[in-house]
């Protein structure tokens, strides 16, 4: 059985970047390693794609519902059977972003009851950036805004963040990513192989 990697964190804190850079660092290494990303894009991955630039309007309940059920079928079509084959499987999002997103409107402690039936990941890496450099990085890449990139938000979105990092602290590791990317990526790659030993670090 492989391992199951997650990057966590606010849109602009860097996740994506550190995600892509430690599947590269792994495949060099000579491990297997499988680079994904939530929301897929799949069928439903696209509708929650509409309804985040207001394309479509769905109620609250419902959009996080959208959530969890394209994660669902991420898991069954991509991310169990690339374990199963003993590949590392670094994810880009996965059930921290619907709670700490979902929260803005919902009950998180609900939130997380929808995802007790999906796989626990073996690592959680959450990318702690601040909401004023994570807009600025925004507004930079010329991105259309989500529903859910304002400033004062972000900030309730980041302390749901702190909240699922101390609730689920044993499988979970926090990295500053207001550093540049190399920076960053040496103390992610550090701490994947303090506590997964799958990284030759010499």
């Amino acid at each position: 059985m492989g391992k199951f990697i997650v990057f966590e964190g606010l849109d602009g804190s860097g996740k994506t970047t550190q995600a892509e850079i430690l599947a590269r660092r792994l495949k060099k290494s000579g491990r297997e390693a499988l680079l994904t990303y939530e929301q897929t894009k799949g069928s439903v991955g696209r509708l929650i794609s509409k309804a985040l630039v207001k394309k479509i309007d769905l109620p609250a309940q419902s959009l996080q519902l959208l959530f969890v059920a394209d994660r669902v079928e991420h898991l069954e079509k991509e991310v169990i059977p690339a374990l199963k084959s003993g590949k590392i499987v670094v994810s880009d999002r996965y059930f921290w972003s619907t709670v700490a997103y979902g929260s803005l409107r919902l009950d998180r402690d609900w939130l997380v009851s929808l995802h007790r039936y999906c796989l626990e990941p073996d690592l959680v890496v959450f990318i702690e950036t601040s909401p004023t450099v994570c807009l600025e990085r925004i507004k930079k890449r010329g991105e259309e805004r989500s529903v859910f990139e304002a400033r004062s938000r972000l900030i309730r979105v980041d302390k749901t963040y702190r909240w699922l990092a101390k609730k689920f602290f044993e499988r979970s590791v926090i990295i500053n990513g207001g550093g540049e990317p190399a920076e960053v990526s040496k103390a992610v790659a550090e701490s994947v192989s303090r506590r997964l030993k799958i990284l030759n670090l010499k």
